[in-house]
């Protein structure tokens, strides 16, 4: 299922907060004689459905008594949520798993054997991404790498990644390359929001096997998404029992895995094997 671009579903909840922490009416602010606005256009900027312009944010601002670092936040986040989000190069269903990545303040990934997209070193992306087609290579393999940045720039997610140990032997043929993956997974491992834990071949059959899936966590609930990917297409659960679901799996798969210091203990052993 598709989801509005989270930015602007979060830009829509904030500016109905402060309309309401103001005591007006939608009518009073669709009337007002700067705005001039439509009769509906309220709900539909508050749906996430619009979004206003700067200028018109920043009139918005005024109606509704917001200022100093609340004004200055107001305005980024309409910024932000303006742009235009897609990226040319991933595929029209993982669109939105994209923009989810980049609104998330929590997110939890699962895969038995793929690192992922967010923690891919250059050499593991290029590798993959080869294998479908070759064409905008180096492009792909750029637009994958800027998915990373959001786990290192202000706002960063809380991240808790859960890898099959399968995800360790699955790498490049090139021993250089492989090694800078596990190298880049061990500092991922060092970030204050990012931990990463895996679970050991040793301990055999699990809930989740065979089942990757990432669950995503924005401000506003009403956006709280699990990702499965697939060749072709993807799912996207939007249902609370359905994500309660895929959350509980995670944090069984969580408790299961080993802690992040005996993690890293495989991730650097698995390294020297590379030589």
């Amino acid at each position: 299922m598709a989801v509005a671009n989270p930015l602007r579903v979060e830009l829509g909840q904030r500016l109905r907060a402060y309309r309401e922490r103001a005591c007006l009416r939608t009518q009073q602010v669709e009337t007002d004689p700067v705005l001039r606005w439509h009769v509906g256009k309220v709900s539909r900027v508050e749906l996430g459905q619009r979004v206003p312009t700067i200028a018109e944010t920043h009139r918005l601002a005024e109606l509704y008594g917001v200022k100093g670092d609340e004004l200055t936040a107001l305005v980024d986040l309409a910024s932000r949520a303006r742009k235009r989000a897609r990226m040319p190069h991933v595929p029209d269903w993982a669109q939105s798993f994209v923009l989810l990545e980049q609104a998330a303040h929590e997110i939890d990934y699962h895969d038995a054997e793929l690192i992922p997209a967010v923690l891919q070193a250059p050499g593991y992306a290029r590798d993959l991404l080869g294998q479908s087609t070759t064409e905008d290579l180096d492009q792909r393999v750029a637009d994958r790498l800027t998915r990373g940045q959001v786990l290192t720039g202000q706002g960063a997610p809380r991240v808790r990644v859960v890898l099959g140990e399968a995800a360790l032997h699955r790498l490049p043929a090139d021993h250089r390359a492989a090694a800078e993956q596990l190298e880049h997974l061990l500092e991922a491992g060092t970030w204050p929001t990012v931990e990463v834990r895996v679970l050991p071949f040793s301990l055999g059959l699990h809930p989740m096997v065979g089942v990757g899936f990432t669950v995503l966590r924005v401000r506003d609930p009403e956006v709280h998404r699990v990702y499965i990917d697939g060749a072709t297409t993807a799912t996207y659960l939007h249902e609370p029992a359905e994500i309660a679901v895929y959350q509980t799996r995670f944090e069984r798969l969580w408790t299961m895995a080993c802690a992040p210091d005996e993690s890293a203990t495989i991730v650097s052993g698995r390294i020297r094997q590379l030589g």
